[in-house]
């Protein structure tokens, strides 16, 4: 194009003097006819050449131009139409959302686990017999978690999905959470899929960020598990949270509902939780790592109501029943521990938690009790009792010694019924390395004295009678 400019500035010139010139030989009348007609015609092979030099540029130009357009087309089929990042996880994403509205963000997670128990006693008496109680002396990894989540089609149309590892679980890979969501607005999120079932609010915080190693005893003892069903949650008011839940039951976490033999009964479970942070954004979380400068308190609540029916009535007891444990570890469903010979296969359960926490200038504490009822109790002879009550609670008090760095906590937990009561002293520090919970490393011990529950992640046995010791590196993307 430029090159075009130039030559076509020249001719111009040439005209121009060939203009000058002619009008000088007009002014001249020595000029001759034979020199006027021979300027006219060296002016006319001049213009002819200049045209014919012109047509090439053109030609050129629009050759350029052809070539320009069809690499530009040719990067833009090239062009990437996805891009990859890292934004408090690894996010994929397209280019242009509105042509290809999808999303997926990629986050994970290993608790690498040393646990010690020295134990007291070698035997532990329950209602079903005694339970044999071992020393631990060993590495695990829990929580070996892979997270997908992102959106489809839609913004509002979100999916989740958490692939669980654990050495404890038979070192096998399991789908433990997943589920759609369509977010109408900031009162009304509905889910479909399988999740917590909301009965407390220190099951419902995450294992992430947990002030020791792990939950509690008493959150371990009286907690619902994770369920299928429909929930919903959202923001009533300002500062005024709610998640309720229709759900499979209280505890059918892996448990077969379509063959045979069918593991959970046809009772739906039925659960709620809310909880209130009068003061702004409570944050999540247990600790105050940041320091907040002004008081944060979060009260809240839960409740959740369960029916369980054996199979054909009263003929047996199902998976989902045989979970629930008396305060002194022994299971509901075990044949003998209500009465001779007698076997409970149905019965209600009606659980209610109140809870609440602070934080402020790096003290933190979190808080929640515990209240169980277990009526209409049917068996397939007499029992001594047709209902049973427990209750329960834990404590935990934090304090960052090193601001975003080195925390002391210590914790009480206690359960508390009809046929016993066992209590948890617990104490340890974590260190944050990189200033929150996705780099830390945690030091606890706990004195146990007659552990009612056996659960796998926070390492509790029935019967432990001793101290409990736990190392944990925690490293999350």
């Amino acid at each position: 194009m430029r090159r075009m400019t130039w030559q076509i500035a020249v001719a111009l010139m040439i005209l121009s003097s060939g203009s000058l010139a002619v009008q000088a030989d007009e002014q001249d009348a020595s000029l001759s006819g034979d020199r006027f007609e021979a300027i006219l015609m060296d002016l006319q092979t001049r213009m002819e050449a200049l045209e014919e030099q012109n047509t090439e540029l053109k030609d050129q130009l629009t050759e350029f131009e052809e070539k320009e357009e069809k690499e530009a087309a040719e990067n833009k089929k090239n062009a990437p139409k996805y891009r990859a990042d890292y934004n408090k996880g690894f996010v994929f994403e397209p280019i242009d959302k509105k042509k290809t509205p999808f999303e997926l963000r990629v986050n994970g997670r290993m608790q690498f686990r040393y646990t010690g128990f020295s134990r007291e006693r070698t035997s532990y008496p329950t209602l079903a017999g005694p339970v044999k109680v071992e020393n631990r002396n060993d590495f695990e990894i829990e929580r070996g978690r892979l997270e997908f989540s992102g959106f489809m089609w839609d913004p509002k149309l979100q999916y989740y999905v958490n692939i669980d590892a654990d050495t404890d679980d038979q070192h096998r890979a399991v789908f433990h959470d997943f589920w759609v969501n369509y977010n109408f607005d900031e009162s009304f999120n509905l889910y479909a899929g399988k999740a917590f079932v909301p009965g407390s609010r220190d099951w419902l915080a995450g294992s992430t960020r947990t002030h020791l190693a792990d939950r509690s005893m008493a959150n371990s003892f009286f907690r619902p598990d994770r369920s299928i069903g429909l929930w919903a949650e959202g923001e009533l008011a300002e500062g005024v949270y709610y998640r309720a839940m229709l759900a499979n039951g209280f505890n059918t976490q892996d448990l077969r509902a379509s063959s045979a033999p069918h593991e959970i009964d046809s009772n739906f479970a039925y659960s709620a939780t809310s909880y209130w942070d009068p003061f702004g954004d409570y944050g999540k979380g247990y600790a105050d790592i940041s320091g907040s400068s002004a008081p944060l308190v979060r009260i809240g609540h839960s409740f959740t109501y369960a029916p369980n029916e054996g199979q054909d009535g009263l003929a047996g007891t199902r998976a989902e029943e045989s979970t629930f444990r008396l305060s002194d570890g022994s299971l509901l469903t075990a044949p003998g521990v209500l009465g001779a010979g007698a076997t409970v296969q149905a019965f209600d359960v009606y659980l209610y938690s109140a809870d609440i926490a602070f934080k402020y200038q790096g003290w933190s504490m979190n808080s929640e009790l515990y209240f169980r009822w277990l009526q209409d109790l049917k068996a397939n002879a007499p029992i001594s009792t047709n209902q049973l009550y427990d209750h329960g609670f834990y404590v935990d008090l934090g304090k960052m010694i090193v601001p975003k760095k080195m925390e002391l906590v210590g914790r009480v937990s206690s359960v508390d019924g009809m046929f016993g009561d066992a209590w948890e002293y617990a104490g340890g520090t974590n260190y944050y390395i990189n200033g929150d919970h996705s780099h830390k490393i945690t030091l606890d011990a706990a004195v146990l004295d007659g552990s009612p529950i056996s659960a796998s992640s926070p390492n509790y046995e029935v019967g432990q009678d001793g101290v409990l010791v736990r190392l944990q590196y925690q490293v999350a993307f």
